[in-house]
């Protein structure tokens, strides 16, 4: 299409106010897709999870949906327990991890019983947000974590959220929208479904036929 125009401006087929506007629209929409590519193809990401079956498996359902939706390569690691995938953002060597609601109200030296999950989460994103420029994102919809045993969530088991450095966020644009998609999707319930299918089944298998359920990807 482009080509057809500037062929005729070439042969003065077009006016000159409208060569120098098709000139110009030319120019943006060449650009545009470059610069949307730029900002995710080709880069990495990096999520720390520690070794309870609902944070692997999470981790993993982020890395495929953030594969698949935007072309970011995404590196999974486990650095330990809970405090040293937030120490591996703190340092640099993740950027993505996921907490639970009480556990983050407990590290803040209150309860980990949350009594009110919204206004809990409002109290420990604002703080996360101050002390180390992390946004907490959309919980899960589940409450953990979850231990290798079959239905042994401890009782106080608080929502599991997502949560990404402020850095990562301004690089990588469209991240959070695309980490929300999974929102208030993953329940109790379909958090042990999942996690009973990665016993006889390889966790990559299990999250992607779950996103492809949800037409996610």
């Amino acid at each position: 299409m482009i080509e057809i125009w500037l062929k005729s401006i070439k042969r003065g087929r077009v006016p000159v106010k409208r060569k120098f506007f098709v000139f110009i629209l030319g120019f943006i929409f060449l650009l545009l897709p470059a610069n949307t590519l730029h900002s995710c193809v080709g880069r990495l990401l990096v999520v720390a999870v520690s070794n309870s079956p609902d944070q692997i498996i999470m981790g993993e359902m982020m890395s495929v949906l953030i594969n698949e939706r935007t072309g970011t390569t995404v590196n999974i690691i486990q650095p330990g327990d809970l405090k040293a995938c937030h120490e591996a953002v703190i340092k640099g060597k993740a950027c993505i991890y996921i907490s639970y609601i009480g556990k983050a109200q407990a590290d803040m030296g209150g309860s980990d019983v949350v009594n009110d999950p919204q206004k809990s989460y409002t109290l420990v994103s604002q703080s996360f947000l101050e002390k180390f420029d992390m946004v907490w994102l959309k919980p899960f919809g589940f409450q953990g974590p979850l231990t290798n045993e079959a239905h042994s969530r401890k009782d106080h088991g608080t929502l599991a959220t997502p949560i990404a450095t402020k850095d990562t966020l301004r690089k990588f644009p469209v991240l959070d929208r695309v980490i929300n998609k999974l929102g208030n999707r993953i329940d109790n319930n379909i958090m042990e479904e999942l996690r009973k299918k990665t016993e006889n089944q390889d966790v990559k298998k299990t999250v992607r036929e779950f996103l492809k359920a949800q037409n996610l990807i």
